[in-house]
Order: structure tokens, then C-alpha cells, then sequence
């Protein structure tokens, strides 16, 4: 297959992953916090201009989705009547690194040497929003479902295949993305073997 193949079907991976997500959160089954991802949104949007600005091609598409998806998830929470919370320090530093790495985007976008940063600082901002991610998934697994996140995990690692340049800025952000759904997915896959849930609670 071609990078561009790949990378499109790197990119739809990430795509499908939100789709049972979008349904339970509409079922009323799984409830996000608007507040965790609008900020969600905005790194996802500072990823992808520094991200794309840093050299990405057609191994962009998984960030586009990356922007795309929590987007719809909250205007879907918002939809459904999702609590608006007080942000956290977590969350509102992630929001200030969010609004760092595109005001660094803004700067630096014509050189993609220098907009590599940008995008490390949006990584630095997705870590922020992960760690309570992680931490909730572990005290409540049976508060999110798998598959979404296993879906995402494998599409974000076919972007690897798609790579156009061998640089650091290319292959940190589909390593990152992987890594961290793994390990989101993983208490959330433990519990439900544990428990022997049908294939109904995994989706």
C-alpha cells in the first residue's frame, strides 16, 4: 500500500473509533464532561496545524479526526444536557498549553524546524488532559467502554507506516496517541474480562 493509502485508512480508524462512542454518549450511556472535551478540541486543533506545519503529509489524518471527534462528542454532551464543571488545575493547564502551542503555530507555521515545538507543546497539553483520563478509567472502568479506544490506538499506529520524513516530530505524535489509548484502554479491557461483560458493555 501507499503512504497515502495508509495514511487514509490510518485516518478513518481514528474516524470510526468515535462512532460507538457518539452513540453511547447519545444513549445517555456515557456521559462526558463538556468542559474535559472542549479542552479536548482545542489540543486536538493545536495538533493538527503544528503537527501538519511540522512536516506531516499523508500521515496527517489521524490528527484531523484527533480535532474532529472530540468536537462532536461536545456538542453531543452539550445536546444531552452534560454538566459543565469548574476546570480543574489539570485541565486549565492544559488549556494554557493549548493556547501556547498555537499561538506558537501562528509564529512559526512557514518553518517546519521550528513549528516541531508547537506540537510538543500541544503533546505536553494532550498529557495533561490524559493523567486524569487515566486515573478516572482505573477508579471506575466500568464508566467508559473499550473499543473506542482500541480502534484509535490502531489507527494512530498506521500513521507510523505513512511517515513521509524519518524525524522526531513525525513519529512522536502517532507513538504518543497509541501509547496513551492503550493504556486508557487497558483497565477498561481488564474489568470487563474480570467480569466476563458481554460484547455489548466492550462497544
Amino acid at each position: 500500500m501507499s503512504a497515502h493509502s495508509i495514511g487514509a485508512l490510518s485516518g478513518s480508524l481514528v474516524f470510526l473509533s468515535i462512532v460507538p462512542y457518539a452513540i453511547r454518549t447519545y444513549e445517555g450511556k456515557i456521559q462526558p464532561v463538556p468542559t474535559s472535551w472542549s479542552l479536548w478540541s482545542l489540543i486536538g486543533l493545536a495538533v493538527l496545524l503544528t503537527y501538519r506545519s511540522a512536516g506531516a503529509a499523508a500521515n496527517v489524518w489521524p490528527a484531523v479526526f484527533g480535532f474532529t471527534n472530540p468536537t462532536v462528542i461536545t456538542i453531543l454532551s452539550v445536546w444531552r444536557h452534560g454538566e459543565w464543571k469548574k476546570p480543574t488545575f489539570s485541565e486549565r493547564l492544559c488549556f494554557l498549553f493549548g493556547v501556547a502551542s498555537l499561538a506558537m503555530w501562528i509564529f512559526m507555521r512557514k518553518n517546519p524546524d521550528l513549528a516541531q515545538y508547537g506540537l510538543y507543546v500541544a503533546i505536553a497539553a494532550d498529557i495533561c488532559a490524559a493523567v486524569p483520563t487515566i486515573v478516572f478509567v482505573w477508579k471506575e472502568p466500568e464508566q467508559d467502554r473499550p473499543l473506542a479506544w482500541i480502534i484509535f490506538a490502531i489507527g494512530y499506529f498506521l500513521a507510523v507506516f505513512a511517515l513521509p520524513q524519518d524525524t522526531l516530530a513525525n513519529w512522536i505524535l502517532p507513538l504518543y496517541m497509541s501509547l496513551v489509548a492503550l493504556v486508557v484502554a487497558f483497565p477498561l479491557t481488564l474489568h470487563r474480562l474480570s467480569q466476563r461483560a458481554p460484547l455489548k458493555q466492550w462497544v
